[in-house]
């Protein structure tokens, strides 16, 4: 009985760290698989520590127990918020250029999504895995237990608050992807007013959805070496924002 209680705190850290983590969390990594990662980094995670014996059907272990479910949370939440903010840029993106109706249904999270949200998920999965953003979460995860032992409980409304604070990226990061493509083709669309008004018998719709569409996907292609740059500075930020929760920023 000793050995479980020790052994279930990291795993409860642990497994609530995948079941929010981006590329973790995906519906397409069962929960087979999810149990057995938290297992093995578990494992892995068990010798370097003195873990300490909790009785967890009392008070005390409820509440480190429940402690350990939050702070596993934040730490993928933080990284969830990242992909949040490029998922946003793609809705922009599609309202701009006319493609706001043309949705798909998204494998990874089972809602509805602008196919140029996927296409740009897709790009940022991509980029967190080839800058190995898996594994600092992992070396993250790991540091949490060090700086945020189990038998000191000291989640505060402040780390609360420090999340909802990061929260606002959702709107500032597309902001900074999705503003470019924005402003060029707000500008499109303010010249095919004004050539609606110089020239009415012109079919304005049956030619700026066209055109809008194809400036769309050429401002889309232009813009990919801006928004690699741009997702790995968001990246950075997520991965400095962890650590100012577990108090090593």
């Amino acid at each position: 009985m000793a050995i479980m209680y020790t052994f279930l705190w990291p795993m409860v850290r642990v497994s609530a760290c995948m079941i929010s983590a981006p590329v973790f969390s995906a519906m397409s990594v069962n929960v087979t698989t999810r149990i057995g990662l938290a297992a093995v980094f578990t494992i892995l995670i068990y010798p370097l520590y003195d873990w300490p014996i909790i009785d967890v059907m009392s008070g005390f272990g409820l509440l480190v127990l429940f402690e350990q479910v939050v702070v596993g949370v934040m730490m993928g939440l933080v990284l969830q918020i990242a992909f949040a903010a490029v998922s946003a840029a793609g809705e922009f993106i599609s309202l701009s250029m006319g493609l706001g109706f043309a949705m798909m249904a998204d494998p990874n999270s089972g809602v509805q999504t602008p196919v140029v949200s996927q296409f740009l998920i897709i790009l940022a999965t991509l980029i967190f895995i080839s800058v190995g953003g898996h594994l600092i979460l992992i070396e993250l995860l790991l540091d949490s237990f060090r700086y945020w032992p189990i038998d000191k409980p000291i989640l505060t409304v402040q780390h609360i608050w420090g999340l909802m604070e990061w929260s606002i990226l959702v709107f500032a990061g597309a902001a900074m992807i999705a503003l470019p493509a924005m402003m060029v083709l707000l500008l499109s669309n303010a010249a095919m007013g004004v050539i609606s008004r110089a020239a009415p018998s012109l079919n304005v719709f049956a030619v700026g959805f066209p055109v809008t569409l194809l400036l769309g996907l050429v401002l889309i292609m232009a813009l990919l070496p801006t928004f690699f740059s741009t997702v790995e500075g968001i990246f950075y930020e997520a991965f400095l924002q962890i650590r100012r929760l577990l108090g090593t920023a």
